[in-house]
């Protein structure tokens, strides 16, 4: 599988998103429905198996924060305030492409990349759990900021 490269159109269950700010960290883009995390100091990067990160949900909106630094201010105000934050949902159950063993209902769901989740990766960044298979290649993931 393959890390997101555009927007993308993720299938989720319709649920009461519940919204979680997140301050963007410098040099990063954030693209729509990305699985997102938060480095050690609690900035938001795109969803990595990288040691230290913590997955926080998926991004409600896309962000660019290429040209930016941590946290900068912004140039519009939005319900957050004048901080540029992403909105990120961090529940419900959402459709991810898998890699490795074919997971069954309840395993946990950890983060591979921005688009990918698998059963066991080396820094085991867990996004939620497995609850169903969906299209080929895919499974849907109960998601729950942890």
């Amino acid at each position: 599988m393959t890390a997101l490269t555009t927007d993308f159109q993720r299938l989720h269950t319709v649920h009461p998103p519940q919204f979680l700010p997140l301050p963007v960290k410098a040099g990063v883009r954030l693209f729509l429905n990305a699985i997102t995390c938060t480095d050690a100091n609690g900035f938001a990067v795109p969803g990595a198996n990288t040691a230290g990160l913590r997955a926080q949900g998926v991004a409600w909106r896309p962000f660019d924060n290429t040209a930016g630094a941590d946290g900068t201010l912004g140039d519009t105000f939005n319900a957050f305030g004048a901080v540029r934050y992403v909105e990120v949902d961090s529940q419900g159950e959402w459709e991810f492409a898998f890699t490795g063993a074919v997971p069954k209902p309840g395993d946990n769901a950890y983060v591979v990349d921005d688009n990918t989740v698998a059963t066991v990766t080396s820094n085991s960044i867990l996004l939620g759990r497995f609850t169903r298979p969906s299209s080929p290649g895919k499974w849907l993931v109960d998601i729950d900021r942890r």
